[in-house]
């Protein structure tokens, strides 16, 4: 004889999460550094593409470079709206184009935020090592005046 089923509940939150695979370590110090290193990523790639959004589309640049080249390197465009569809093609305008792709670009930026997370975290160690070098080596020095004159 078989055992009848038993009913199976959902969870009324008295389940404790397994958080045994995280360490305190990780939980304390890992977790701001990930999330500044992605909040730095981001704010990286949006100066990226705000810099080329307007050396793309820009009428009067202040630049170094001159005119002819700028415009070769730039690959000079006049500002201007143009709807496509699927294929790529130009359609008539519609009203609220630029809302409805809003979603796709935050996905596209978050997703380039993503992949440059690393080298992020990497400069901020490598920074964090040089500037801990520097005050130690100035804290050295500070004390060498203090105590040896």
């Amino acid at each position: 004889m078989s055992n009848p089923p038993v009913p199976v509940s959902g969870n009324r939150g008295d389940a404790k999460p397994d958080t045994s695979g995280q360490s305190t370590f990780y939980k304390v110090v890992m977790t701001p550094v990930i999330f500044v290193s992605f909040l730095l990523s981001l704010a990286i790639v949006d100066l990226k593409y705000s810099m080329h959004r307007s050396h793309y589309h820009a009428e009067r640049r202040p630049s170094r470079l001159p005119p002819w080249l700028h415009r070769i390197v730039y690959k000079y465009r006049p500002y201007q709206y143009t709807a496509v569809d699927e294929n790529g093609k130009p359609v008539e305008d519609k009203d609220g184009y630029y809302h409805s792709k809003q979603r796709k670009l935050m996905a596209m930026e978050a997703d380039d935020a993503f992949q440059m997370r690393r080298i992020v975290i990497t400069g901020l160690v490598l920074g964090g090592m040089v500037a801990t070098w520097g005050a130690w080596w100035a804290l050295n020095w500070v004390l060498a005046k203090v105590y040896w004159t």
